[in-house]
């Protein structure tokens, strides 16, 4: 029993751990949505640095010619502004080929709002701070990051604006506003934990959905769906040319009948595995029960070949058939036809296939 009480406690203290550093996720889960987290962040960093720079050199000019308190502020104002413009330049010139950037990025974002928040807040002495508090809460909900992390930044904004209350400020405003930071930090905490997880773990459940409709789940290849989405594509995808293999398992329906449906899913997931050595896994489609199809940007074919070959002396050493096609278009043959080149790639493998019942003594006559 104590034994059971035990393993319950390291169960929730594991909940709890992963919650507060994964989002709720485990850690493998959550690393796998690292580049998701990145591209979001890096959507979101362009977007909100544009309405920072429009907001900040606005809110300059306003305080040019409004004269009083905005006046005082003006140089804040333009110094911000200023900040916002280089995060924007960076997020559209920096980013899209250092995308390890991006996070700190968003912390130099984070920091420039809680930065301009303190200096406002410090500016009537006499009065409790106000903007402060209301970057504390606001800022860390902008973008995506395990909720440790944007729990430390609040923990850091909090001390740090402490600090300079308790130097600045008259001793019974401080107090004040030290309990108010502190206060709305623990708030900021529990709602940012929440928030991240529920907007990581949307990602996950996000990704999952694209990854059932996309994906055959028997072999692990990608579906027809996703091919028949994809296809008028891959010309864009070459610089050079495109291979198309066509590719179709012999006896499945005769492996099925004599040793069962489960070794024919066996024989395919085989062929899949095959293919994927082959051919980057993101370009193989499972396009019927016993059929496939990968592409190959800017390859050679006589490469292209002599892998399929041994392709196919591997799969034979298992006890497994394989007839394939192939069919190379060049981009300086004028636009791609892709119907017209899966068409040959089929037609070819068809060849292949009459080739090998006629060497194999079959009576079964190849599908057309």
């Amino acid at each position: 029993m104590a034994e059971g009480r035990e393993r319950g406690s390291m169960m929730n203290f594991h909940k709890i751990w992963n919650l507060f550093v994964y989002a709720g996720l485990e850690k493998e889960e959550y690393n796998k949505l690292l580049p998701d987290i990145r591209e979001k962040n890096r959507s979101l960093l362009r977007v909100l640095s544009l309405l920072g720079t429009v907001m900040f050199f606005l809110l300059y000019i306003a305080s040019l010619i409004s004269g009083g308190f905005a006046t005082s502020n003006s140089s804040t104002y333009l110094a911000c502004g200023a900040g916002m413009l280089l995060i924007l330049a960076c997020a559209h010139f920096v980013l899209p080929k250092q995308a390890v950037f991006v996070m700190s990025l968003v912390y130099v974002f984070e920091i420039l709002l809680y930065a301009f928040g303190i200096h406002v807040s410090m500016l009537h002495a006499e009065k409790t701070a106000v903007s402060a508090v209301a970057f504390l809460l606001v800022s860390p909900l902008l973008f995506y990051d395990s909720p440790a992390r944007m729990s430390a930044m609040i923990a850091a904004v909090v001390v740090v604006f402490s600090v300079i209350v308790a130097h600045r400020k008259e001793p019974d405003v401080a107090e004040t506003d030290i309990w108010n930071m502190i206060t709305f930090g623990i708030v900021a905490v529990a709602t940012t934990v929440f928030t991240m997880s529920v907007k990581i773990q949307a990602i996950a459940q996000s990704g999952q959905i694209e990854y059932i409709s996309q994906t055959d789940l028997l072999t692990g290849v990608k579906n027809r769906n996703h091919y028949e989405n994809r296809l008028q594509a891959y010309p864009d995808r070459c610089a050079d040319n495109l291979i198309c293999v066509y590719a179709d398992v012999n006896g499945l329906h005769e492996m099925n009948n004599r040793e069962g449906h489960l070794a024919g899913d066996r024989m395919l997931r085989e062929v899949a595995e095959a293919l994927r050595k082959c051919f980057d896994p993101e370009h193989i489609y499972r396009v019927g029960g016993d059929e496939f199809i990968a592409f190959h940007a800017d390859g050679q074919p006589d490469s292209m070949t002599a892998e399929i070959d041994r392709m196919k002396r591997d799969l034979e050493g298992k006890g497994y058939h394989v007839s394939f096609g192939i069919a190379v278009r060049g981009k300086s043959q004028g636009k791609m036809d892709m119907q017209e080149m899966v068409n040959e790639a089929e037609s070819n493998m068809f060849a292949d296939k009459r080739e090998y019942y006629r060497q194999s003594g079959h009576d079964r006559r190849s599908r057309r």
